[in-house]
C-alpha cells in the first residue's frame, strides 16, 4: 500500500502507517461478501488521514483526501482541522449545521450524539454526515483519533451498518490502547 505526493508520484509508507491500513482492511473484509461500506478511515491531528481502505480493493483515500489529494482545499490553502473541530460542537438549534470537505464531497453533519463504548464504558462522539444519497459515520476517541465509515446510497440499513463498523473499529482500537 503506497501514498502519493502531490505530482502522483508513489511514496512509500512508514511501517506504522502500513501495519493501520492492514488492520482497517483487515477489519474491513471481515464482514459481509459485499460490505455497506464503500471506504473507511482513521485521522488524527499530528498524521492527518493515516489509515484508508476501500471495500473489495478499492482505494478508498479519494474520500478522504482533501481536494485533490493535494492537501489543499479549494479556495484555501491546507486543509482545515478547524472544520472536523467544528463537527463536535453543538450549536444553536436555528443555526446552519457544520460542513467538511472530504475529497470533492462537501458533507453536511446531519445528527450529533454521545454514545458510550461497549467495551470500555468511555463516552464517544458520533456524527453522522450526509451528501446527497450519500451518508458518512465519524466516530472521535477521547484521544482525538477519528474513525470514519462511508455509505453510497441511502439504504438506511447500511448506513445503520456503517455506524456499527465505525463504533467496532472504535472499540479495536480502544482495545489497543488508543
Amino acid at each position: 500500500m503506497n501514498r502519493s505526493d502531490a505530482d502522483g508520484r508513489s511514496l512509500p509508507m512508514s511501517p506504522v502507517t502500513e501495519q493501520w491500513a492492514d488492520v482497517l482492511t483487515t477489519h474491513f473484509a471481515l464482514g459481509e461478501e459485499r460490505p455497506a461500506v464503500r471506504a473507511a478511515a482513521v485521522y488524527s491531528a499530528e498524521s492527518g488521514f493515516f489509515a484508508v481502505a476501500g471495500r473489495e480493493g478499492e482505494n478508498g483515500r479519494p474520500h478522504f483526501d482533501p481536494a485533490g489529494g493535494t492537501g489543499a482545499q479549494p479556495g484555501s490553502d491546507a486543509f482545515d482541522p478547524s472544520r472536523l473541530d467544528a463537527l463536535w460542537t453543538v450549536g444553536e438549534e436555528n443555526a446552519s449545521p457544520p460542513l467538511l470537505r472530504l475529497g470533492e464531497v462537501v458533507w453536511r453533519r446531519e445528527s450529533l450524539e454521545q454514545v458510550t463504548d461497549a467495551v470500555t464504558g468511555t463516552e464517544l462522539d458520533l456524527v453522522l454526515l450526509r451528501e446527497g444519497d450519500r451518508s458518512m459515520w465519524v466516530v472521535r476517541t477521547r484521544q482525538g483519533i477519528c474513525i470514519f465509515a462511508l455509505v453510497d446510497g441511502a439504504n438506511e440499513g447500511h448506513v445503520a451498518e456503517a455506524r456499527s463498523f465505525a463504533l467496532d473499529f472504535d472499540s479495536f482500537l480502544v482495545g489497543q490502547g488508543y
